[in-house]
């Protein structure tokens, strides 16, 4: 490695600019100037250097090896427990509805439909929801691409795709609350970014586009994946 051209002699001599690879790779303007400048990364894209310097060295004309540092990581069974545990809560909640609903209209000659409350509707949601894996963090962000600005609002908007429905619990940590709700292509997600919220999202595969302080946001590629307990400020990275 010491004797490999540097990023900046090689984009030269194919008579490359900065901007010329960031657009070619899709990477952030600021990644190639720090790479093109031997620097390092900020800390949340320090783990993907190496990933970026190979694919711009691959870009350039050059082929270069590294060792795979990165052992295999165990499998985490806690998920499959978590999934076992609110299928086995849907289960009992259900028994418990049926039992009250017995005894409440056994002696009554017509039934009428009994109505799915919010506790059903809630855990539905969240049984369905495990019905996909969950998507990092670092994975989603790296998986957006900011386009044109569409306004100059300081809101976060989610919009989704026509006839598609995302499930949301949104947890506001200034006022310690929790909102659900769905987001359809007629009635999107808005929030105001003065507050700090997390939030998780059903199927990202559903986002048609996010406007993250005026600007237009759209997803790389399919995604079939759930996000759980996300920060939303972390999207401030896709606007340096």
């Amino acid at each position: 490695m010491d004797k490999l051209i540097s990023i900046k002699e090689a984009r030269i001599k194919k008579g490359l600019s900065i901007n010329d690879l960031s657009k070619a790779l899709k990477l952030d303007l600021e990644i190639i100037r720090l790479l093109d400048d031997n620097l390092k990364l900020p800390k949340k894209y320090r783990a993907y250097q190496s990933t970026y310097k190979k694919s711009i060295y691959r870009y350039l004309g050059y082929e270069i090896k590294y060792k795979n540092s990165i052992s295999d990581i165990p499998i985490d069974y806690t998920k499959f427990s978590i999934v076992y545990f609110l299928l086995l809560l849907v289960f009992i909640i259900l028994i418990l509805l049926s039992f009250n609903i017995y005894n409440k209209f056994n002696n009554q000659i017509s039934f009428k439909e009994v109505e799915k409350d919010q506790v059903y509707n809630d855990v539905y949601k969240i049984s369905n929801q495990y019905d996909l894996y969950e998507l990092s963090h670092d994975d989603f962000i790296n998986n957006l691409i900011p386009l044109n600005r569409a306004n100059y609002s300081q809101n976060l908007s989610i919009f989704a795709k026509p006839n598609k429905i995302i499930f949301y619990k949104i947890q506001n940590n200034i006022k310690n609350t929790l909102q659900f709700g769905e987001i359809t292509k007629s009635n999107e997600l808005i929030l105001d970014l003065d507050n700090d919220f997390f939030i998780d999202l059903s199927n990202i595969n559903n986002i048609d586009k996010i406007i993250y302080r005026g600007v237009e946001i759209r997803l790389n590629k399919e995604l079939n994946f759930y996000l759980s307990n996300f920060h939303i400020k972390d999207l401030e990275t896709l606007l340096l």
